[in-house]
């Protein structure tokens, strides 16, 4: 992320971040993966209509004493390597918070996401054997809200379930001239 400019979000960008979006339990987390910012983000899924995150758990709101930033710093110097990669899933575990919230932590003390950024790594490897399981890669369910093609023009969209196959724009185009909104 070392180049804070404006980017467009092309059609793959974009299909990157509805398949993700019920999948991954962080922001952060997807903005990695992505290239870009939290906030740029934030605001395409707000414009592609994703539901909102659930962020009410107690590992996301919880305000941060002076207690936890002293283990917040032994935690970040327990899993920094020598190269300076931060193992940003590692740190929220022993925090019991969750990634966003470490995140945004570490921004406020250490510098803006495009410094940041580039020294996450999500997994700490040990040897060639990877700790823990990648969150980006969890199962997928069948039934459960996420991607699906439009039935009409095969564009992928957000679905809350089996019954919801057809994306908003088909829905109004079939709706035609009487203004009826699905």
């Amino acid at each position: 992320m070392s180049d804070s400019r404006r980017r467009l979000w092309n059609e793959e960008a974009t299909n990157a971040l509805i398949e993700m979006w019920p999948r991954v339990s962080s922001i952060v987390l997807i903005a990695l993966e992505l290239n870009r910012t939290t906030s740029s983000v934030q605001t395409q899924a707000s414009r592609r209509g994703l539901p909102r995150r659930n962020e009410a758990n107690e590992r996301h709101r919880r305000k941060w004493t002076p207690e936890d930033l002293r283990l917040l710093e032994v935690t970040l110097d327990k899993h920094t390597n020598r190269n300076g990669d931060i193992y940003i899933c590692e740190i929220a575990e022993d925090m019991k918070r969750s990634i966003d919230a470490v995140s945004a932590k570490l921004v406020e003390i250490l510098g803006p996401e495009e410094e940041i950024f580039p020294k996450y790594k999500v997994t700490a490897e040990t040897g060639s054997v990877v700790s823990k399981a990648n969150p980006l890669k969890p199962a997928k369910r069948k039934n459960e809200p996420g991607t699906r093609d439009c039935m009409t023009c095969r564009r992928p969209f957000w679905s809350e379930g089996w019954g919801n196959r057809i994306c908003q724009p088909c829905k109004k185009e079939e709706a035609g001239a009487d203004g009826y909104d699905w």
